[in-house]
């Protein structure tokens, strides 16, 4: 098994004909967020939890003392999507962005990480429903445009390390905040294992995510 599990809301749907790839880099099974258990995340094998934004929130305020243990006993968690009901320490609702049009919705870099070498914000296309591998400025151009996010974190722990801001006032898109021994990462946008693309230069995105929550990275 997988040192890292996705989090989803029932089955884990198909990946539809030429949506993003993890290159060769397989994706781990994922888990049902009704599965969660002690046994599970207690034992010492699974080391990451991806929980996808669509997981039921309700479920994983009950399940809050068991991830919180995970954590704080080293495990590492990407929270991804929308917190409406924190469930864990650290996590605080989001808040959509007041945007109009793409420069609203500009990627900022604020501290570096692992996980994002080599990407490049502004630059990276992201989905947008157009055929080929348009650049930012060309997407611009034609009126339409992929995004990395539309919110934003509305409070940050002690702690937290901002990853990258969004808009014109680099308001926090994702950060990541330690949970004794463990780590949170928290992205306000959609799963970031489906950005991951070889053609793109998000193609290690995957790989070091994934390395990420191992903690081998």
């Amino acid at each position: 098994m997988s040192a890292v599990r996705p989090v989803t809301m029932g089955p884990a749907p198909a990946t539809p004909p030429g949506s993003p790839r993890m290159s060769t880099h397989p994706r781990p099974a994922p888990v049902d967020v009704y599965d969660l258990t002690e046994e599970l995340l207690l034992d010492g094998t699974v080391k990451g939890l991806t929980i996808t934004g669509n997981a039921d929130q309700i479920h994983l305020q009950r399940q809050a003392p068991l991830l919180e243990e995970f954590v704080r006993h080293g495990g590492r968690v990407l929270v991804n999507g929308h917190v409406v009901r924190p469930f864990l320490p650290g996590l605080t609702s989001w808040r959509a962005l007041d945007h109009r049009g793409p420069a609203d919705l500009v990627i900022t870099p604020v501290t570096p990480h692992p996980r994002l070498r080599g990407c490049r914000p502004g630059r990276t296309p992201l989905p947008h429903g157009r055929p080929g591998h348009p650049t930012g400025e060309e997407l611009t151009r034609v009126g339409v445009a992929g995004f990395y996010g539309r919110g934003y974190q509305t409070h940050l722990p002690e702690g937290a390390t901002v990853l990258n801001g969004i808009g014109p006032h680099a308001l926090p898109v994702d950060v990541v905040h330690p949970l004794g021994r463990g780590q949170v990462m928290v992205y306000a946008g959609n799963d970031l294992l489906s950005f991951c693309d070889p053609d793109r230069s998000t193609r290690h995105l995957g790989p070091r995510l994934l390395a990420w929550l191992e903690g081998t990275l």
